[in-house]
């Protein structure tokens, strides 16, 4: 279940729209997760602009409140700021006319593409690994980036599980790639958001990602479960279609841990062969959401200003609080 493109479209009726060529929504507020209610909840959203400088010139005028002080510097100085970290500006917890609150971030296209083909910060890719709500449909090019970046994801979740297992692991493990990493997973999130999401939108992920897998003449379905080809040579084949600074940083590690100064191509041959590829790729990608989570987060801080921070924080931790506090319960059931 997910909220209506119509009701998050007039929710963003207010801001300049011209040069947006793709809108989406997402969380808890825009796609259902288990045990949770949308209504009460702010929902997120990403707005890909082709011309980040004038989409803010124009929102500052028509919406300065959206802005903490960061817009007494003006667009210009919004978008440098923007194109830092994670390459997205973020405005939060803005009351809209009908009431409900939005979080709204900006990206360039080229950002964007760059994040959903080569994964560089992992952070609106992996936003998008997952269910979302089309507010403005895609382009075409973009629409590819997208399947593109759903195919990657897929593959990395492949490499890092066994040779047999459900869908409800691989839609665990798809929606954990993005959020593994994030420093916000040990204090600040839900700590039972990932399997939220995974069982809450299992529909709509098998809709996604059934046909790839249906697709890939290494897997087969048989039962309800999932057999994979475990070979090296499958293997093999799969670390060779993981996203460009997946590949570079396990090059990079490799060389850094070994002291050797062999090229991509033969750090995937050797870890292709070995029986802990899944913990080299799991600790690489973790790497790279948390490096974009950690910057991103300060930066928010800056975009958002104090009290809008302190609150928003403050929400998220009261969450995470009783998240932990539902799992010792549950503990104590069983």
């Amino acid at each position: 279940m997910s909220v209506s493109r119509r009701l998050v479209k007039d929710l963003i009726s207010d801001l300049p729209l011209a040069s947006v060529n793709f809108a989406f929504a997402y969380g808890s507020g825009a796609v259902s997760q288990e045990n949770e209610r949308m209504e009460d909840k702010m929902v997120d959203l990403v707005l890909c602009t082709k011309d980040p400088q004038s989409f803010h010139n124009e929102n500052l005028q028509l919406n300065p409140a959206h802005y903490s002080f960061i817009r007494a510097f003006g667009p210009a100085t919004i978008t440098k700021l923007q194109q830092s970290t994670a390459k997205v500006f973020y405005n939060t917890q803005i009351r809209t006319k009908s009431g409900r609150l939005i979080k709204y971030g900006v990206i360039s296209e080229q950002d964007l593409k760059t994040d959903l083909l080569d994964w560089r910060w992992l952070y609106i890719a992996g936003r998008l690994q997952k269910p979302v709500v089309d507010v403005i449909e895609p382009t075409a090019d973009i629409a590819t980036w997208i399947g593109q970046n759903r195919l990657s994801a897929l593959q990395a979740s492949l490499l890092l599980l066994p040779d047999t297992f459900t869908y409800t692991q691989l839609f665990e493990k798809l929606v954990g790639l993005s959020y593994k990493g994030d420093f916000r997973m040990i204090i600040g999130e839900d700590q039972g958001k990932i399997a939220k999401i995974a069982r809450g939108n299992a529909d709509r992920l098998e809709e996604v990602y059934a046909p790839l897998l249906r697709a890939d003449n290494r897997v087969s379905v048989q039962n309800g479960n999932v057999l994979q080809d475990a070979s090296t040579p499958a293997i093999y084949h799969r670390l060779n279609l993981l996203p460009y600074e997946v590949v570079t940083r396990l090059m990079t590690n490799w060389n850094k841990e070994h002291k050797t100064m062999i090229d991509a191509e033969e750090v995937l041959f050797t870890l292709a062969r070995r029986h802990d590829v899944a913990a080299h790729i799991e600790r690489t990608i973790n790497t790279i959401v948390r490096d974009s989570s950690l910057k991103q987060t300060a930066k928010n801080a800056i975009s958002a200003g104090l009290l809008r921070s302190i609150k928003y924080s403050s929400e998220k931790l009261i969450k995470w609080g009783r998240s932990i506090q539902k799992a010792k319960e549950e503990e104590k059931k069983e």
